[in-house]
């Protein structure tokens, strides 16, 4: 029978394997290569596949309306990923990447998740929501997704800033730059919030998974 500290790490390992297939179906719907898509998407693929399997066992003692929540989203992202594959549209990536961030948040929530995952987690949203704002061509979207990214960058600072902080000292001061050269583009495209530099928001919001895709990263290690 498991413990309540094994099942804490069990729901925080899922939690970081479906953040990190998110973060990698976020990067393969910014890119023109299909491989990369095809590998994050048949990544995903299996991942939900074994989500239904353990559904299905008799070991499972998930509610049944969780269970039955879960099944649905597992048929959708095999009925999405089998039918439209690497000719999927941005919208199709966005909504398998937040079926995967909506549950991994749950799980984060579920255990009071460290810091880090948290901020991983909230740099993946913003990065999200900045690239679905674009895709809907949606302005007053945008430019919430653009003030919350911002705001989520000067917490960051502040954190870094902070002689409490017990990160290494380049660390610091490369999250200090990232900040202001985040708070300086989103000053810029804000000026023209009509004729945004796709150039500019695809660094900002790359540069979001990687920060987020280092902090997954660093709590594997550490």
């Amino acid at each position: 029978m498991d413990t309540p500290n094994n099942q804490i790490k069990d729901a925080e390992t899922e939690a970081t394997i479906l953040m990190n297939y998110a973060m990698a179906l976020a990067n393969a719907s910014l890119s023109d290569n299909e491989n990369v898509k095809l590998a994050a998407l048949d990544n995903n693929l299996k991942l939900w596949v074994e989500i239904e399997t353990s559904l299905k066992s008799a070991k499972n003692l998930l509610p049944q309306d969780i269970k039955t929540s879960l099944m649905k989203l597992s048929k959708y992202v095999e009925r999405l990923t089998l039918s439209k594959g690497v000719k999927m549209t941005k919208a199709d990536f966005d909504s398998l990447v937040n079926i995967n961030m909506q549950i991994s948040e749950g799980l984060l929530e579920a255990v009071k998740n460290s810091l880090a995952k948290e901020e991983a987690f909230s740099l993946l949203k913003c990065a999200v929501d900045l690239s679905s704002a674009r895709e809907s061509n949606n302005l007053d979207q945008l430019v919430t997704a653009l003030d919350n990214n911002l705001k989520l960058w000067v917490y960051i600072k502040t954190l870094a800033s902070s002689k409490d902080t017990v990160l290494p000292n380049d660390t610091k001061n490369n999250l200090v730059k990232l900040a202001d050269y985040v708070s300086s583009k989103t000053l810029e495209m804000g000026k023209n919030i009509e004729n945004i530099n796709d150039k500019t928001l695809d660094s900002m919001i790359m540069t979001n998974l990687q920060i987020s895709e280092g902090l997954i990263s660093n709590q594997k290690i550490a």
